[in-house]
């Protein structure tokens, strides 16, 4: 099972703002500390992780890794370490593979950190504001932000970019780190830890325009998001109720035979294992395929945007049930394991059994890596037969970059097999595959820093791509603008709609 870590927006109900500093930020580890930290993550890394080389030769990272342990020489701070690490990490190119600064990091920005009140949204290499954390409503929302404290946004940008995790080179994700708490977090983990921010806006009108604005915990920030009336739209459009269930089919009033399957993860509602996973989800596709044929729907719009993956089954489904080939395709070319027995094993999400269990499931390789059983004792792939009750007419996916981990799977498989038309932006999980299935999450002792790392290197049954760690690419790039954000206007969807609609004129 594979999920993203999504930070965009962070709500902190029933959180209270406590007086308070952040201890870490005085905080001094000696060298001692340093490299017995450094040294336990690199074993991690060197011994699970499955895609440490894949996009950086082992000489290049083996020189990264011994270039760190030799700066470890002097007392350092905790955020300069922090910094450190999380670069390293970045520097593995895989989106399930970050750091934090402790366990208990959410609760202490919403109560304790002391970060930028303004919730941003970038589009097109540019921030806006989404919503003003402050009581003073000169900010409002679609101001764009030029700089902070003096430092043009462009640099910032570029500083924050240096440490989020992403798949391979793919464009569209990164744009997380810019992007609502994340960025607040990140300019206080990376850049700067200000009082005060002196913050260059450009207004709707196109004027300059200045603010000092106090640093502030999350929760004083939200709650004066809520009473400030200036988001009192955007909060309408954007913070309403989570709907009750994640996966979603509608019937757009304006299109004639059309359907709208929306998808917000492969989460499983609730599933406890991958055979319940299926059975959910077949469940869900069965009557989803039965509405489909009693509506008489000759298009199906697929809607895996902002999906941030959860069960692979559940992907796999999915594409059975959209197939338009008789035949079975496999769905990964591969998946495999660089260990079958470590300490670390330990601090994973396997169930004690299934630490047990681990070298049953794994085939060693000769050069001594270990691939996963997929449900036969050869190495051939599994091979996945289109469902009898698949919808045979027209699909139209719609993905962005935040379209990761299974999602992002799913739309590559159904790309290579030419399920429908795919709309919107660069997926946010590579091509050929990424890194996940289980996960280790690792506390460094001396430091109290929290590693993620992924126990799985998938490769997805695609052709090979023209560029080697980019996502899946949409036939039509449909950017989002943020007059679309003010406006709350589906651009992607709408340009869907008018080939549905010239499709039925045809």
């Amino acid at each position: 099972m594979k999920v993203a870590l999504c930070l965009l927006f962070l709500l902190p109900f029933g959180a209270q703002a406590q007086p308070g500093t952040d201890s870490l930020s005085t905080k001094l580890l000696q060298p001692a500390d340093l490299r017995a930290d450094f040294r336990y993550l690199r074993r991690l890394l060197q011994e699970t992780h499955p895609g440490l080389y894949r996009y950086t030769p082992k000489e290049r990272m083996q020189a990264k890794l011994d270039s760190l342990d030799q700066s470890l020489s002097q007392p350092m701070p905790f955020y300069a370490f922090f910094k450190a690490v999380s670069a390293l990490l970045a520097d593995v190119r895989c989106a399930h593979t970050h750091a934090l600064p402790h366990k208990k990091w959410q609760e202490q920005s919403n109560n304790t950190l002391k970060t930028l009140p303004i919730f941003l949204w970038s589009a097109q290499g540019r921030s806006f504001v989404l919503f003003n954390g402050t009581p003073d409503p000169g900010i409002k929302p679609g101001f764009e932000l030029l700089a902070i404290n003096g430092q043009p946004m462009e640099a910032i940008r570029e500083q924050a970019f240096r440490y989020h995790w992403r798949d391979g080179f793919i464009e569209s994700s990164r744009e997380q780190a810019v992007r609502g708490q994340l960025f607040a977090l990140f300019y206080y983990w990376y850049i700067a830890q200000p009082e005060t921010f002196t913050l260059t806006f450009r207004t709707r009108a196109g004027d300059t325009s200045q603010f000092s604005v106090p640093a502030q915990p999350f929760a004083v920030s939200w709650k004066a998001m809520k009473t400030n009336p200036v988001n009192r739209q955007m909060l309408a459009w954007y913070n309403a109720k989570k709907p009750k269930h994640p996966w979603r089919l509608s019937f757009p009033d304006s299109l004639a035979h059309t359907a709208l399957l929306r998808l917000d993860a492969f989460g499983g509602e609730g599933a406890r294992n991958g055979d319940e996973a299926i059975r959910r989800f077949r469940a869900f596709m069965d009557k989803t395929m039965a509405r489909l044929v009693k509506k008489q729907t000759r298009h199906l719009i697929v809607d895996v945007r902002s999906n941030t993956g959860g069960w692979d089954s559940q992907g796999i489904e999915l594409f059975t049930y959209l197939m338009k080939t008789d035949s079975a395709v496999p769905y990964y070319a591969r998946q495999h394991s660089i260990t079958d027995s470590t300490e670390f094993l330990q601090f994973s999400d396997l169930s004690a059994e299934d630490r047990k269990n681990v070298r049953n499931e794994l085939s060693p390789e000769p050069d001594g890596t270990f691939t996963l059983k997929q449900g036969n004792t050869t190495h051939e792939p599994k091979r996945y037969p289109p469902k009898p009750n698949r919808f045979r007419g027209n699909v139209y996916v719609l993905m962005n970059g935040q379209s990761v981990s299974t999602a992002s799977e799913f739309l590559a498989v159904a790309h290579a097999n030419r399920v429908g038309v795919f709309v919107g932006e660069e997926s946010g999980g590579a091509y050929e595959g990424g890194n996940g299935g289980s996960f280790i999450t690792l506390t460094l002792p001396r430091s109290g820093i929290e590693v993620t790392t992924p126990l799985v290197h998938y490769d997805n049954a695609v052709p090979q791509p023209g560029q080697k760690g980019r996502g899946t690419l949409p036939e039509h790039g449909i950017p989002v603008l943020f007059e679309d954000i003010l406006t709350k206007y589906d651009r992607q969807l709408e340009f869907v709609k008018k080939l549905i609609r010239d499709k039925e004129q045809r």
